[in-house]
């Protein structure tokens, strides 16, 4: 059986911590209900955010997404998907342990800290799968297309494209219009945030495709 080269042995390593990690983070609240002492501590500014977060359903939400992801890392599934996912939750537990909680015990820089480097050392051991999005611009390509595929192109004289694009427009504008005026109270029928934002994208968006067209010269 061939060995196995550090860099393997590294990542795996922590892919499996980050997996466990998970798996009693999420488990311990799952299976036994456990949840942190700040909980019950009415001087913890953190304990009253989570319970308030409890109270809405959200703090279960996320510990049955963190056994989930669990799982998966723990067999190795969509790994760089999943340590993505899990990387807003691990900012939001570092930022309450080490920014608002640090100056109530050095536990909590510990807890913060140990946060960031499991999930950053996953994230970076499978960092080559993130390469193309470290690209400064980046071209649109659908979920699969590779990312250095060449997009199909419908040719500037036919107009096809900005053709089925104002047709696209158009709907989604009524579509919003209807649902912000049925949807709306009397005094918030039709605000200009519903319907700005979308006309100066479209109109934008035209603007960037006549200053991207090459011009007559450079076609033929």
């Amino acid at each position: 059986m061939p060995s196995r080269s550090f860099q393997w042995q590294f990542v795996t390593f922590f892919r499996i911590l980050f997996a466990s990690h998970l798996l009693y983070s999420g488990g311990a609240y799952i299976f036994f209900g456990w949840v942190p002492s700040a909980f019950f501590n009415p001087a913890s500014p953190v304990g009253h955010f989570m319970v308030e977060l409890d109270k809405v359903g959200l703090y279960p939400l996320v510990k049955y997404i963190e056994f989930t992801l669990g799982l998966l890392a723990l067999v190795n599934r969509f790994t760089p998907l999943v340590a993505v996912m899990e990387f807003p939750i691990t900012v939001m537990i570092a930022y309450l342990n080490i920014v608002v909680e640090g100056s109530h015990g050095a536990r909590h820089y510990y807890t913060g800290v140990q946060e960031l480097v499991i999930n950053g050392m996953v994230l970076l051991g499978y960092g080559a799968y993130y390469r193309s999005m470290l690209n400064i611009r980046n071209e649109p390509r659908w979920l699969w297309q590779t990312p250095d595929s060449q997009p199909a192109e419908t040719g500037p004289e036919t107009g096809n494209g900005t053709t089925a694009m104002v047709l696209f427009f158009v709907g989604f504008m009524a579509l919003v219009m209807a649902a912000s005026w049925f949807m709306g109270s009397a005094d918030r029928r039709l605000p200009p945030r519903d319907w700005l934002p979308p006309l100066a994208s479209f109109i934008a968006m035209l603007a960037l495709r006549l200053a991207s067209r090459p011009a007559a010269g450079d076609r033929a």
